[in-house]
This record gives structure tokens, sequence and C-alpha cells, in this order.
């Protein structure tokens, strides 16, 4: 993998990217923006080559895509990423990754910001693992937790009662910048709830990687991915 790299494409990162991270390897990145229009461009040449049975499953995945992706990127969304990962008892797992990122007015201590946050997702009733710790010097919150959401319905598959759910392990790390200013997100989910505890680490070095500036590359961030990932 590249040692760090921008959650922009390289080719348009300039000087107004607000947060670099090093993005894991296994990770395929999907468009943010114009996402309604790739992935209609998608679709047509998907379609084209695909059998009688399967186009309306193109249909329904990249509509769904598609509204996923726009209102991601409409919430301050910069990288959304679908991963494919092989277990320690090779099975294979799914994943998806958001980075994004909030300005704030004004400078407060982080650990404020991130006090707020906590109190906020509580009044929100959501309920998670929460972990208050420092990282390369700097406060971050993680979250830890297992969510019941609607069990997506795909053509050709058995129907499902309209308020079926399945569980979705997610992890989130908030990095604060020091003034108190900024604020970015990583949030890891995947369906193989038996297997999220494992990728831990991988959102911790993520979160110790990431930089509100540009950062020197450093060969121990790919050394943290190859550690943790194998």
């Amino acid at each position: 993998m590249t040692d760090m790299t921008t959650i922009l494409d390289n080719d348009t990162a300039d000087a107004n990217t607000p947060v670099w991270v090093a993005i894991p390897p296994g990770y395929v990145p999907l468009p943010l923006t114009e996402a309604t229009e790739r992935l209609d461009q998608a679709r047509t040449m998907l379609t084209e080559v695909a059998e009688v049975d399967q186009r309306a499953l193109i249909d329904a995945v990249t509509g769904a895509l598609s509204a996923l992706l726009s209102q991601l990127d409409a919430t301050g969304a910069l990288y959304c990423g679908i991963g494919r990962h092989t277990a320690p008892d090779d099975s294979i797992v799914t994943s998806s990754l958001v980075v994004s990122y909030l300005e704030f007015e004004g400078t407060r201590n982080p650990r404020l910001v991130l006090s707020d946050l906590v109190h906020a997702k509580a009044d929100a009733g959501q309920h998670a693992q929460v972990d208050i710790i420092d990282v390369a010097e700097r406060p971050m919150l993680f979250l830890e937790r297992t969510r019941q959401l609607p069990t997506p319905h795909l053509p050709g598959q058995p129907e499902l009662p309209d308020d079926a759910t399945s569980p979705v392990f997610q992890l989130e790390a908030h990095i604060p910048s020091d003034a108190g200013d900024k604020l970015a997100t990583i949030e890891f989910s995947t369906p193989h709830e038996s297997q999220g505890p494992q990728f831990r680490a991988m959102v911790l070095a993520m979160a110790s990687s990431l930089s509100f500036e540009p950062p020197a590359v450093s060969d121990d961030v790919s050394t943290k991915f190859e550690q943790v990932l194998g």
C-alpha cells in the first residue's frame, strides 16, 4: 500500500485537502462526487453484458449505492470504501469504511469537543462502548457497538418481512484537531459481527495516522497495517 494516502485521489489533492489518513489495503474507493452520474454509467455498461436475470439486481445495487453515496457526500464524507478481507479462519469478511470531516467556529479544548460528542450520542439514544484515550499525544474518542439495521431486499432472494433487521458491527474513531475547530471521523462497519473486533487495531492505526496537515511519509504506517492485517 501507499504509506500515507490523502483521502482524495492523488490527482485531485491540493492545498484544500482537509484531512490526510492512511487507508488500509483491501479497500476500493467509491465515488462521492457525481455519484449518480458515475453509477448510471457503470449500470449501463454492466447491464449490456449481464444475463437477463441479473439486470434487476444490478439496478437495485447501483440505485441503493447512488442514494447512500449522495447522502454521505451531503453530510461531510470525504472517503467511502468497500473492503474485502481474509479472516484468521480463512473466511471472507466484507466491510465499509467512511472518513468524514466537520469544522466548528472558534477554538476549544479538544477534550471538550469529545465530551460534547459523547453527550450528544447519549441524548440521541446511540448506545455503545465509549472510550476516550490518548493516541500519539492526542485525545480521541472510540466507540464500539452492534446495531440492528434493516435487512436489504435484493431481487431473486427470498421475501423478507418489512421489519427484518440484521446485526452490523461498527467501530468509530473521532479525532479533533489540537485547536478543537475540526473533527475527523473514521467509521468501520461489517455485517460479519463475530469478526468485527479483529479490526479494532486497524481503526486505531488509521486514527494514529490521521493528520490535519500534509504529514511526512513514514514507513511506520505501512508496517502497522502489515502487522494488523497480516
